[in-house]
């Protein structure tokens, strides 16, 4: 009996995990702010693509194959379980740090867990104990991050900034007690250091930081990572301190052997993609810019990703500083779309036969 118990059990499980699924792409499609036929979003349903995937992937003209792309729902069904069951760890910020602190040179210092207004200390250097002790760290400091413990795509972090006694959230000014307020209404959260940029990424835009979207994958021939997409985001004026693509920033194609950047692509209020060769808010050069030290930020990003071989396919946030680089977070279900705006995934041989080999692809 145990083992039927078992089986019924895991296909219960199986049939609600799908379910909550169905009912994330559901509820991302009726958020989504693009304008669209209902015969196009339609035929997107039908290829297995969300009406802004559709968009920015421009579907609908003739020489795009859909067969070559990843489609969202692969990507909500299938990537979501690859790294089943220590997905947790990538999902959970503060599980995070706890489990790669190991690597103490790549990772940001976290500082405090903060839940309802009580601040428990995570770090041995600087004792952080209360929201108190949160404003005097970021008097220290000048800037410091809020991170939602769950969340994704920067919805849930903040940067707060004191310049000489001014205070700032998410580049508002605000008073110490309404900031209080604010940080006692969040979620659980964790506070982190504020990671400096290095100067190129700077000088295309300096008021956010600036990160490369590393995408790993384990090689089954070899048992060893590869790169299989990096992307180079950059924030804008409406993405509050964020590099957020979809809302108002930049993306560019690293070229992986070089590190130079291709053209940059920024979604247009019609969800359609435009490639700029400079950043459409500080005129700075995009195309051609290569980041610094390069081969040694893919080296030791892989370096992590082969100490972890329990998650096969992860979506590391790095930005690169002066000294070297700083592993913001994994993801364990990296968006395709800042991918593939750049050209299909599927093209790339080697990573169709990873998603093939773990029943990605139908």
């Amino acid at each position: 009996m145990a083992p039927v118990a078992g089986r019924a059990l895991s296909r219960a499980r199986s049939v609600y995990r799908r379910r909550r699924e169905w009912a994330w792409m559901l509820r991302d499609e009726r958020k989504s702010p693009y304008p669209i036929s209902p015969r196009d979003r339609m035929r997107a349903w039908r290829m297995g693509f969300l009406s802004p995937s559709y968009l920015l992937y421009e579907l609908d003209r003739r020489d795009r194959d859909p067969s070559r792309y990843v489609s969202d729902r692969m990507r909500y069904l299938r990537l979501s379980q690859l790294n089943a069951p220590y997905s947790a760890i990538l999902h959970d910020k503060l599980l995070f740090g706890e489990v790669f602190r190991r690597h103490r040179d790549v990772l940001p210092e976290t500082l405090a867990y903060v839940r309802r207004g009580r601040v428990t200390p995570r770090n041995h250097g600087v004792r952080v104990d209360s929201v108190d002790a949160i404003f005097d760290a970021l008097s220290r400091r000048g800037r410091l991050v809020l991170k939602g413990v769950r969340g994704w795509g920067g919805s849930s972090t903040i940067v707060m900034e004191d310049r000489r006694g001014e205070l700032l959230l998410a580049g508002t000014a605000t008073t110490r007690g309404a900031a209080r307020r604010s940080i006692v209404a969040r979620g659980p959260q964790i506070l982190t250091e504020y990671v400096e940029q290095a100067a190129y990424a700077r000088s295309v835009f300096p008021d956010s930081a600036n990160s490369i979207r590393i995408v790993t994958m384990i090689d089954d021939e070899t048992q060893k990572p590869f790169l299989a997409r990096a992307v180079h985001r950059f924030g804008g004026r409406h993405t509050r301190r964020m590099d957020n693509f979809t809302q108002g920033g930049v993306a560019a194609l690293v070229d992986p052997e070089t590190g130079r950047l291709q053209l940059g692509i920024r979604v247009l209020p019609s969800g359609r993609p435009e490639a700029v060769e400079r950043h459409p808010d500080t005129g700075a050069e995009i195309t051609g810019l290569v980041v610094p030290r390069w081969r040694e930020t893919v080296e030791r990003v892989l370096a992590v990703a082969r100490d972890h071989p329990y998650l096969p396919y992860v979506g590391w946030d790095v930005v690169v500083t002066d000294e070297g680089i700083r592993i913001l977070e994994g993801n364990s279900n990296s968006g395709t779309d800042i991918l593939q705006v750049h050209g299909p995934l599927l093209a790339d041989p080697r990573i169709r036969r990873f998603y093939e080999r773990r029943g990605v692809l139908s």
